[in-house]
């Protein structure tokens, strides 16, 4: 293993600061709590951000309405199962704040829940699946049989609702060997409409020494990319998030990220009280390795983790040429 120094690498320059405007999103996490076990948690495992209690949930609404912000999107831990999900559904209802939620799609699965949702102002649901087949499910999640069915079935209440929804998988050595299955398994279960995000995973929560994510790019290229050409054959808009684009092979492609996904902002989740640009935060955990700073790409390409780059260097990543 190499280890890359500091001054070999470049990141890219993000505000600290940005105006909320109309298009504005907050990323509004109501604690970390969670009824999955997934062993590869990026959650930061802090007690503190457990729990968000109500009465200051609901004091968060206001301040997200006083900054001028009309859209959300709820997230955790599991945002479904905080005893107050519904109560802030209702009071964002109220403030005209739209929503969309980061789930395990768990909770989906009890009739009626997506329909009051979308009675609520649900819109879009990322949910989280990382393999259709029950085993390499189970053991990514940390839940039972029962539980991964419970995730499929609450996809297909979601679709039913009207909601527009984006499966989440994040690449582990559990399920790259069918990846290319799991999006044909997709597009025949939840149709083409449904998009697919495959996920670099990220090391930097309390679940990043799990040995099933330590994964080099050059390990995950050619079954993306694979995956990438079955859901072109079907029609499925397959995204990507953490992957540097000479990897995928598209310089035109955008990572879909947190900012990718339209979140602008990101409310700091433990008392709640400032906000912070997206991007900015991105930038901070992201660098390029120098000779990418005349890349084509380089404005939509998302870097690596600093801690990967320091690890592993950054030979895997060649820029693309410049087009005269």
């Amino acid at each position: 293993m190499t280890t890359m120094p500091t001054e070999a690498l470049m990141r890219k320059r993000r505000r600290p600061q940005l105006p909320v405007t109309s298009r504005s999103m907050a990323l509004f996490r109501l604690g970390e709590t969670c009824n999955n076990h997934c062993p590869m948690c990026s959650n930061s495992g802090r007690p503190e951000a457990f729990l968000i209690k109500e009465k200051e949930l609901f004091a968060r609404v206001d301040r997200l309405v006083s900054w001028g912000f009309q859209r959300v999107i709820l997230t955790g831990g599991e945002p479904t199962i905080h005893p107050s999900f519904l109560k802030v559904a209702s009071a964002l209802r109220a403030k005209n704040i739209a929503f969309d939620i980061n789930t395990h799609g768990r909770s989906f699965a009890k009739k009626g829940l997506a329909e009051t949702c979308v009675g609520f102002g649900l819109e879009r649901a990322i949910v989280s699946l990382h393999s259709h087949k029950e085993q390499p499910s189970c053991a990514m999640s940390g839940f039972s049989a029962r539980a991964h069915e419970d995730t499929l079935r609450g996809i297909d209440a979601l679709i039913e609702a009207g909601v527009a929804v984006s499966i989440n998988l994040v690449m582990s050595t559990h399920n790259l060997d069918h990846l290319t299955e799991f999006v044909h398994y997709c597009a025949e279960r939840f149709g083409t409409e449904t998009a697919i995000k495959l996920c670099f995973p990220y090391t930097g929560g309390k679940g990043g020494d799990w040995q099933a994510i330590q994964l080099r790019y050059t390990e995950v290229q050619q079954p993306l990319r694979e995956a990438i050409a079955r859901g072109q054959q079907l029609g499925v808009h397959i995204l990507t998030e953490s992957v540097p684009n000479c990897i995928h092979g598209d310089a035109e492609s955008s990572d879909t990220s947190r900012s990718g996904f339209g979140e602008t902002h990101y409310l700091e989740d433990v008392h709640g009280l400032e906000i912070f640009p997206m991007r900015y935060i991105e930038a901070q955990l992201k660098v390029w390795p120098h000779r990418c700073r005349q890349c084509p790409a380089l404005s939509r390409c998302p870097g690596v983790q600093e801690a990967y780059a320091k690890a592993y260097g950054v030979e895997e990543f060649s820029p693309f040429a410049i087009e005269h």
